[in-house]
């Protein structure tokens, strides 16, 4: 099973875990995969951190001092209803785990850590998040349909090509950051040797159709949607 690794590098993840060697073990597992990465020793650290830096995704273990997970779910639900979290458990027992559930949780991964799981927990929730988003909508009448990966301009389906739907896809996905070259060119071709000026067509082909203005360039950084218009 493949996973967006790309968009999980733009995500930051807030964890709580009271185990100084399960938190130190699951932390360096998230530094591989993950932008940014915040800690916390207990649920009433964890609250604070939420409220501070407000991460994409919280990962919480249920058995901690001060503020249990449970306690911290229902904390965080009456601040963000949408905001995944996933539980981190050595608990396998049903009621433990409809406790959860009724808290609103999005997902869970049992302990010991596996590799395989954790990164199939994460993707189904993140994927099961973006699809509740039907439409993006640009300026100008041009709308992208994200359930049938359709361009409108007008009620008028423009033709894309697949590297440009990819594109305009990646965008998308990431449309409050900006993309490094590197990332779009392992995203759209992998590990291909690609040259600038193939990223270059691409760009130019997918701007052509869409509007030269709707994707910016940031100067020795990469490129980015323009959503402030």
């Amino acid at each position: 099973m493949s996973y967006d690794l790309i968009f999980f590098k733009n995500l930051s993840v807030l964890f709580a875990e009271d185990d100084d060697i399960v938190r130190a073990q699951v932390t360096e597992t998230l530094r591989i995969f993950f932008g940014k990465i915040f800690i916390a020793k207990d649920g009433e650290e964890a609250f604070e951190i939420f409220k501070l830096e407000k991460p994409d995704i919280i990962l919480s273990d249920i058995k901690m001092p001060k503020i249990d997970g449970l306690q911290l779910i229902e904390k965080i639900r009456e601040e963000n209803q949408s905001i995944p979290i996933i539980i981190l458990t050595s608990y396998s027992d049903q009621n433990t785990l409809f406790k959860a559930a009724n808290s609103s949780i999005d997902g869970y991964i049992l302990k010991p850590l596996e590799l395989n799981n954790f990164l199939e927990t994460f993707d189904k929730v993140i994927r099961r998040k973006k699809s509740i988003r039907k439409f993006f909508t640009f300026c100008d009448g041009l709308i992208y349909n994200l359930l049938s990966d359709e361009l409108y301009k007008n009620a008028e389906v423009i033709n894309l090509g697949k590297k440009e739907k990819d594109l305009l896809r990646l965008f998308i996905d990431n449309y409050d950051r900006t993309l490094t070259k590197e990332q779009i060119i392992e995203h759209i071709w992998g590990y291909e040797e690609i040259t600038d000026s193939a990223l270059k067509n691409l760009l130019n082909r997918l701007r052509s159709k869409i509007g030269f203005d709707i994707i910016l360039s940031i100067k020795g950084r990469g490129w980015k949607l323009d959503t402030a218009r």
